[in-house]
């Protein structure tokens, strides 16, 4: 055997025609694995259910988004900012009502509201919090 038999493959690819000899072949028995999600992931339930429970109901807070350079920019909402909130568009939907967001003056819910009529055609309903 050369070392160059070695670099180009020739008897590695002709060990993979030939096979293993039967009695050089490993048996293993075949373990089968029973997985049960149900029971595999209780704990991971349970614990979140416990942690939702901990955390109260959810309420729905519309995102802040703001538009620059023609890129949306969505940001996270503050408690002192949502108290500074006076109004709310709602828009409704063949699935119900939907919340657009909440602006800080009647003026702006005005302005955003004669737009979604003139571009969309659609109706926003304009609620004081």
């Amino acid at each position: 055997m050369k070392s160059s038999d070695f670099r180009d493959g020739t008897l590695m690819a002709r060990a993979f025609r030939a096979g293993v000899e039967s009695k050089r072949k490993l048996k293993m028995p075949l373990r089968q694995r029973l997985w049960r999600p149900v029971r595999d992931l209780a704990s991971l339930t349970s614990r979140a259910e416990r942690v939702g429970e901990q955390m109260g109901p959810l309420t729905e807070v519309p995102a802040l988004v703001r538009i620059e350079n023609e890129h949306w920019i969505f940001e996270r909402i503050e408690a002192s900012t949502l108290h500074e909130m006076t109004h709310r568009l709602v828009l409704q939907t063949s699935d119900g009502e939907e919340t657009l967001g909440v602006t800080e003056d009647l003026s702006t819910a005005l302005e955003v509201a004669r737009c979604m009529a003139e571009n969309d055609q659609s109706v926003v309903l304009i609620q004081a919090l």
